[in-house]
């Protein structure tokens, strides 16, 4: 009987260790970011809380030397949908669902870090993961860096349920071999007293501890056969998890290519993150402007931009002061997308027609008359005049379509910003301080929403959009 019992406890102990699988793989170690999980083993029975953590991959050198954001994301049938993010200009994470997340992003890089905690174990534990770095170089270019992903395989905790069941048995045969040897030794204790009366029944002794016995090993095939069966059944899900783990990336394919920026000669007004992911803007040509501001002593309001643009939007060279604009123009046409109807601007592009649906108008900005140094290289401005193409077709209230995996700038028309699907939006601006001796701002045709805080003053009203 106690041979039996080995013998299950020896064939439990292989089988556990012939079913621990690792709940994570990371595919790509030379990515400069890395993202992990703890517990290695991620088992809804067993353990209470799960988290990942992305930060820097010491052995490989990162592009990144301000970040503007770190999040990590979570892929879906529609994309990737973000778990936990840490932007510069916030205080603390923000975070989905029943998660805890702490971060932070100042410092040496070795330092930096968001690490989101599942608080309870469940569905939304398992998936594939990874994490998004996107911040500015040494040379405050633009950079976006990730990390290898991180699969959390919800199967695996079918496979420690079935490893708790056999510990369950094995625990339980343990307590039947003690009660058994408790069983014997106070028929021991007796033996003597009662050996006349014990060889008179030795036969039905035997019979029952036979029975007994054979009840055991019984229960011990019995236990055995379910755990093949379980075995079986594991097998035949990881075969089918390959199949599976194909159609996910040719879907993820489909869905990046689904939809792209419309079509038509134009530009957007590059935001701090740089400017939009997408073919349309593939290989643009660091198009910029950098106006020779109002560098006088004035009583207008100076220059001045929100936290959208970059740090070095507004400069100063000695006495002379400057407003630098960069533009995201489209270098290619991929489709035949058209504009969706709303009230928003873009910028036009010189010698071309705007998009079907806006009409074109341009800004005249009278620089400093002393030293004249503006300059610049662009499609968008030319003599200091800025040119746009502008549509009221249809309500700034009703959300359009337009792509979501990157922020970018839309001009504010009509007094509010253009609601776009899964995009959040806040109001931006950039103010450029004019020349104040014989002004000669001009504006001209349809144009986007302008201020004037001040005789010699533009202030272009903006809307910048962020995934939701």
């Amino acid at each position: 009987m106690i041979l039996h019992q080995l013998n299950l406890l020896a064939f439990l102990l292989v089988l556990h260790q012939g079913l621990t699988l690792p709940v994570h793989d990371v595919s790509d170690p030379s990515m400069p970011f890395q993202l992990t999980v703890t517990p290695a083993l991620v088992n809804r029975y067993t353990a209470k809380k799960m988290s990942l953590r992305c930060e820097h991959n010491p052995s490989v050198p990162t592009k990144v030397a301000e970040i503007s954001r770190i999040r990590i994301v979570k892929k879906s049938t529609s994309g990737w949908d973000m778990v936990a993010e840490q932007r510069d200009n916030e205080d603390s994470p923000t975070a989905v669902g029943n998660i805890t997340a702490s971060a932070n992003t100042n410092g040496e890089i070795s330092n930096v870090f968001i690490q989101a905690t599942y608080n309870t174990i469940g569905p939304d534990c398992f998936g594939v993961f990874k994490c998004q770095v996107i911040g500015l170089d040494v040379k405050d270019e633009p950079v976006s860096e990730k990390s290898s992903t991180i699969e959390v395989h919800e199967f695996k905790n079918f496979i420690h349920h079935l490893i708790g069941l056999s510990m369950d048995t094995q625990e339980k045969m343990l307590e039947m071999e003690n009660f058994t040897d408790t069983q014997i030794a106070r028929l021991d204790s007796g033996f003597q007293r009662l050996t006349k009366s014990l060889q008179t029944n030795h036969s039905a002794f035997d019979s029952r501890l036979d029975s007994l016995e054979s009840r055991i090993t019984q229960q011990e095939i019995s236990m055995e056969r379910k755990i093949s069966g379980n075995v079986d059944s594991i097998r035949r899900i990881e075969s089918n998890q390959v199949s599976t783990e194909d159609r996910v990336a040719i879907t993820e394919t489909l869905l990046k290519n689904r939809f792209q920026w419309p079509s038509g000669d134009y530009a957007l007004l590059q935001p701090r993150i740089g400017c939009p992911l997408g073919w349309s803007f593939f290989g643009e040509s660091l198009a910029y402007l950098k106006l020779h501001t109002q560098s006088q002593s004035s009583s207008d309001p100076a220059d001045s931009h929100s936290s959208a643009f970059p740090s070095n939007t507004k400069s100063t060279v000695g006495s002379d002061k400057f407003v630098t604009l960069k533009f995201c123009e489209v270098t290619r046409q991929i489709n035949t997308l058209r504009w969706p109807r709303g009230s928003f601007c873009v910028h036009k592009l010189l010698n071309h027609d705007c998009p079907s649906g806006f009409t074109d108008g341009y800004v005249h900005i009278d620089t400093e008359d002393t030293n004249g140094k503006t300059v610049g290289n662009s499609n968008v401005a030319s003599a200091n005049s800025l040119y746009f193409c502008c549509q009221t077709s249809g309500s700034a209230a009703i959300p359009i379509k337009l792509p979501t995996h990157s922020p970018f700038l839309l001009y504010m028309k009509g007094g509010a910003c253009q609601a776009v699907l899964g995009m959040s939006v806040s109001e931006e601006y950039v103010q450029i301080n004019t020349e104040d001796s014989g002004n000669v701002d001009g504006f001209h045709g349809s144009l986007p929403d302008i201020d004037k805080p001040g005789s010699s003053v533009i202030k272009f009203n903006l809307c910048y959009y962020t995934k939701l």
